[in-house]
């Protein structure tokens, strides 16, 4: 039986190629023989060390809301005391922060989840999770607007946000990103208004 930690490293390379895997070909066409030519193991490593295609889903699900939600724990960690929203804005438009392949991952789940209620119920509260980290954000910044309002300045901003990154595999121009970036930043100005 292998130690702990080289299983531990296994399952790691094993999910990295399964994960590369669904970013180039999707979900149908990551199957177990591309998975174990791109970790470099056969394919019974890959059913020892993490299970079956099922098994390979649900650590891969479960590997891309921890990565999200990381990432967003993160951010909002390093976020100034002062004009918070701005610098979220910020960075949520700088391509330096992006990460093309969970956007290629996160796109091959989002295509497989009408198919599969409880991938599309765990999407579901991942966004509700991160619209719900922004609502407060927002409403934290401007605390005299009304909530209908911060909740749709957040809805918006999201869909610019969420666009602006499926996007950025084709290669969008600099100026796209900073007219998104302004568009979301022109949402925020409104709550700057008399309700």
């Amino acid at each position: 039986m292998a130690r702990p930690d080289i299983k531990n490293d296994r399952r790691e390379q094993i999910l990295d190629a399964f994960e590369s895997c669904v970013a180039r070909y999707g979900l149908e066409g990551a199957t177990l023989a591309k998975v174990a030519e791109t970790a470099g193991l056969a394919r019974p490593l890959i059913r020892h060390n993490v299970g079956n295609r099922e098994d390979l889903l649900d650590a891969l699900i479960e590997r891309f809301l921890f990565q999200s939600r990381s990432s967003m724990e993160g951010l909002l960690a390093m976020l100034p005391d002062e004009n918070r929203v701005a610098v979220l804005i910020g960075i949520l438009f700088d391509p330096t922060y992006a990460n093309p392949r969970l956007v290629q991952v996160f796109n091959a789940l989002s295509a497989g989840a009408p198919d599969d209620h409880v991938l599309a119920q765990r999407l579901h509260e991942w966004l509700q999770d991160f619209v719900g980290r922004l609502e407060d954000e927002i409403g934290r910044g401007y605390p005299q607007a009304p909530v209908q309002r911060v909740q749709a300045v957040a809805a918006g901003i999201t869909g610019i946000y969420f666009n602006v990154e499926a996007l950025y595999p084709i290669g969008i121009s600099d100026g796209f990103i900073a007219a998104s970036k302004e568009a979301a930043m022109q949402l925020v100005s409104t709550l700057e208004q008399n309700p």
